[in-house]
């Protein structure tokens, strides 16, 4: 089981609605911020960020369905069932109108929040990751750093090779892929035992099984979002500018900016 990783002052709560159980951190007071995770971390990867935030907000950084401590979705890890499952525990929780926040795959769940509940979103940011089905995303698949894509999707093997090596494979993305030793040594070991537990794992490399699933749901979607949207990437990270590019014809009000001094993983190297 792995470790209760809360920050300082902040809430461990797991709520069940409609039979999924799923695991949300929460502090602070006033209007929700809605924090949601990307591959290979957890809602750990937002305990710089929430004390930030929580001056003032009301911020829930989720484990998202499958991973953490949360339980393993009912419905299926393409992103709009896992945004339904959200949802969910949003409406149970009295959240009906938030500020949402996703980074790497919770970029894509949150984009996919946004586009089926377009009322209840006030403002929507998303961090460093291309989302499945937008612009260019047939030419994104399969290139370096990239390779992890095609390999995650693979059925049953990455299981079978990666399993009681998870410290081994998930350091490599914390420490290689995209800005040397972005990730320390103690967090790196936190995220390995939440991913040596096989349902995580497994869950993990489902959320890029669902890609083509995912990419199709997006490319039915020709409106633009309402809501104003941000869209962030890393100075030294191979997406810098791409949701931007991916977002700005889907998105009436949209802003992109660059991290600096920061590769893929903002929350942590640049929590500011």
């Amino acid at each position: 089981m792995p470790a209760r990783t809360v920050p300082p002052g902040a809430e461990d709560r797991m709520t069940t609605v409609g039979g999924l159980t799923l695991r949300h951190i929460e502090m602070g007071t006033g209007p929700a911020v809605v924090l949601l995770h990307g591959w290979p971390q957890t809602s750990w990867a937002w305990r710089k960020v929430m004390p930030l935030l929580a001056q003032r907000y009301r911020v829930i950084a989720i484990d998202t369905p499958g991973l953490g401590l949360s339980e393993p979705p009912v419905n299926g890890y393409d992103k709009r069932s896992l945004a339904r499952d959200v949802h969910g525990l949003l409406d149970a929780l009295d959240h009906h109108e938030i500020n949402l926040v996703g980074h790497d795959l919770g970029a894509a769940i949150a984009y996919a929040y946004a586009r089926q509940y377009p009322d209840k979103v006030r403002r929507l940011a998303v961090m460093d990751d291309p989302i499945p089905g937008l612009a260019d995303w047939d030419d994104v698949k399969g290139k370096w750093p990239r390779w992890h894509f095609a390999f995650n999707a693979l059925p049953d093997l990455p299981e079978a090779l990666v399993a009681g090596r998870e410290l081994t494979y998930l350091r490599w993305f914390y420490r290689n892929a995209f800005r040397k030793e972005a990730i320390g040594e103690e967090d790196a070991r936190l995220y390995a035992q939440a991913y040596a537990r096989p349902s995580a794992l497994h869950a993990g490399f489902e959320y890029y099984r669902a890609f083509e699933r995912d990419a199709a749901d997006n490319r039915r979607d020709q409106g633009r979002l309402d809501m104003k949207v941000l869209a962030l990437g890393g100075e030294h990270s191979p997406w810098r500018t791409y949701l931007h590019e991916q977002l700005k014809d889907r998105a009436a009000m949209i802003e992109g900016d660059v991290v600096p001094d920061c590769g893929h993983f903002i929350p942590e190297e640049q929590p500011e």
